[in-house]
């Protein structure tokens, strides 16, 4: 009866205290697996599943050209899921043209509004415009319009390069301003284009001169900015102010209309590059910057 008893009490303890061991594995594992969730490494999907919610994502905006899905890979950020790279073409004008595109596709259970959907289709149920959704496609728009080539063209032969020594002029290229206070105009213009049947839903042909004027298309400077040997070690402010100093030198009196500009920066210390993310927009009027900007947000309520 004794070893009875010290048996149906071993087991007892041994039964509690499994329990015990389980219960601390649960509140160690826990945090531990949802971390691994949470950085997407239980995330699934096939291919094709992925295809079909990029197609959704088009057909939600009415649109209609071909999407090619070159690559996906895990989406290792707090949103999970997959990171989606392809390329959409269209037919416009009689020739076919593309822009590279990126989707994020959601696969995590408890975040319900999102799951299986793509960030574009998120974006269709919160009412956003197709412009913002798909920007790339607006740059297209602008891009490929009769005129946008010949204005560029124009700019970029009118600089005058006032042979700089740390400051060399590059290129010109352009930016889709969609933060513009004046995006109405171009709401206008996008559905008057759809209602006639034009390409990209309305997002073409757009008069790139008009859309300057707006505060929507913006006009891309490019430089390279060679670090002089006495400022390599210099503070960041004191870069930044050195940077503006030269801009000013170099934008004012050349024969560019007023308006709203960018402009890229890529820094060099020798011939190595070491940043090339540096960016502004100016503000130009009578051949003289007015102001660097910062925030286009603010800028376009002020």
């Amino acid at each position: 009866m004794l070893v009875r008893d010290r048996n149906m009490k071993k087991g007892l303890l041994i039964g509690c205290l499994s329990i015990v061991i389980l219960f601390v594995m649960f509140i160690i594992l826990s945090p531990i697996i949802a971390m691994m969730d949470m950085w997407g490494l239980f995330a699934h999907a096939s291919r094709n599943e992925l295809e079909q919610a990029v197609h959704r994502s088009y057909e939600n905006y009415g649109l209609t050209g071909q999407f090619e899905l070159e690559e996906y890979e895990k989406n290792y950020t707090s949103v999970g899921g997959f990171v989606i790279h392809g390329t959409y073409s269209e037919n416009i004008a009689g020739k076919t043209y593309q822009a590279k595109t990126l989707f994020k596709y959601y696969t995590r259970p408890s975040e319900l509004k999102n799951y299986k959907k793509t960030d574009a289709e998120v974006d269709y149920k919160q009412n956003k415009k197709i412009y913002q959704t798909f920007p790339e496609l607006a740059y297209l728009g602008i891009e490929i319009s009769p005129g946008t080539s010949e204005f560029l063209k124009t700019l970029d032969t009118s600089i005058t390069d006032p042979k700089m020594t740390a400051l060399k002029y590059d290129g010109i290229d352009f930016q889709f301003n969609s933060k513009s206070g004046n995006m109405y105009l171009y709401d206008e213009i996008l559905e008057e284009n759809k209602k006639n049947g034009q390409a990209l839903q309305g997002m073409y042909p757009m008069d790139a001169q008009y859309l300057f004027q707006k505060d929507i298309f913006i006009p891309e400077f490019q430089f390279r900015y060679y670090t002089p040997e006495d400022k390599k070690d210099q503070l960041y402010d004191a870069y930044l102010k050195d940077l503006e100093s030269q801009l000013k030198e170099f934008f004012n009196n050349q024969p560019l209309p007023s308006g709203l500009y960018a402009v890229k920066i890529d820094r060099y210390e020798g011939d190595k590059l070491v940043n090339n993310s540096g960016g502004y927009h100016v503000r130009i009027g009578n051949r003289q910057v007015v102001k660097f900007i910062k925030d286009l947000q603010q800028e376009s309520l002020d």
